[in-house]
Formats: structure tokens, sequence, C-alpha cells
């Protein structure tokens, strides 16, 4: 299946100028928080969703979808092959979560258009990327910097572990989606507590197929 890249770059461009990084929703206001993972089998993508409480991270819901995948994996283009999935599976949560935390970057990309920032904008939610590798830039003295621009932080979550980069997706700070992180983190967990039970829960709905 053929990729029209350059219109997919046209997409990302112009939500990109939609994304906004500053904070929209205060602390308190953040009562339930939603992780998000995505696993593969075959022709197939799964999505696992999973709502959390934000002070005391009992899980609240859980769903998960079952689709065709839209595309083959492209660097750069997650959210076209994990957005639609995602998306879907956020329709189907009966709690509305204030947060979604999801596994792809945020604005820490070469065009600000990560998986986080795609969906928060397509959502209109408040969006966190947390991923284990970067894309693009460098990493100086914990700080991801991007043409000049710092678009997200190094979280070390757990002592000896490699560590995990957070950026801002949409209507919120890095600042705050750091502090939402590092809050999130339960030893010996080094995944946030939301992103851990998404995959558990994926990795569940997997064997079972």
């Amino acid at each position: 299946m053929k990729v029209d890249t350059k219109k997919l770059r046209d997409i990302q461009r112009k939500i990109a100028k939609e994304i906004r990084t500053s904070d929209e929703i205060k602390k308190e206001d953040v009562h339930k928080i939603a992780g998000f993972e995505t696993a593969f089998a075959g022709d197939k993508i799964i999505c696992a969703a999973v709502v959390l409480d934000a002070k005391t991270f009992e899980v609240i819901e859980k769903k998960h979808t079952i689709s065709k995948i839209p595309m083959q994996y492209i660097p750069g283009f997650l959210a076209f092959r994990e957005g639609p999935a995602i998306m879907q599976t956020y329709y189907s949560l009966e709690f509305e979560p204030e947060v979604l935390m999801i596994p792809g970057h945020g604005v820490a990309h070469p065009l600000k258009c990560g998986l986080a920032s795609y969906i928060g904008v397509e959502l209109e939610k408040a969006t966190i990327g947390v991923c284990k590798k970067i894309l693009v830039g460098e990493v100086k003295k914990g700080k991801l910097i991007i043409l000049n621009e710092t678009r997200g932080e190094e979280v070390t979550t757990r002592e000896h572990a490699k560590p995990l980069y957070v950026s801002a997706g949409h209507m919120i700070s890095l600042k705050n989606s750091v502090d939402l992180v590092k809050k999130s983190i339960i030893p010996p967990h080094k995944l946030p507590e939301p992103l851990h039970e998404a995959r558990k829960y994926a990795k569940k709905i997997i064997n079972e197929l």
C-alpha cells in the first residue's frame, strides 16, 4: 500500500498550527487520567485504554478495540498508523478523563506533530507524550532540544533504567506534563501508572487472542 507522505506532512503542518502548549486545565481539576497502548497481531491493531483515578491511581475503567492497521510504520508518521485506533478507543470510554497519556511524542517531533499532539488536537483534549526514544534533536542537561527550542524533557523513573522522554501534546505545558508523569510513577514500574496499566491490559488481550 503506497502512502503519500507529502499529503500526511501537510496534515501534520496544519495540525501543528493548532497545538497549544499552555495549561488549559488546572492541576486540581485533573480527576481522571487515561493511558493508551497499542499492539499488533497480523493485520490488526489492538488498542487498550485504562482510566485511572488521578489521586489514588486505582483503575476505574478498561476498554479496548481491534481494528485493521491503516498503514505500515513510517518513522515520523506514527499518528496516522495508531491515531485512529486510539481515538476510536477513547470514544468507547464511559468515564471522561481530563488528561490522556499517549505512548508517543507530542511536540518533540520534526514537525511538532507527534502522536500525542495529533490526538490532542483531533479530540481537543489535554495530552502528554511519553516515549522511550527520541525521534529528533539532542538532549542537553535533561532537556530535549529541537531546532534551538526545548520541546521535551528526560525523566528517569527508576534507578539504572533508561530515561523516558516527556513532551507536551496539547492543552498542557511541558512543566505540568513532566509533573504529572513523575506523580504517576509507582515503583518498581518504569512507566507512569496509566501507561503501565494500559500496557498490561494490551498484553492480556494479545494473549487471549
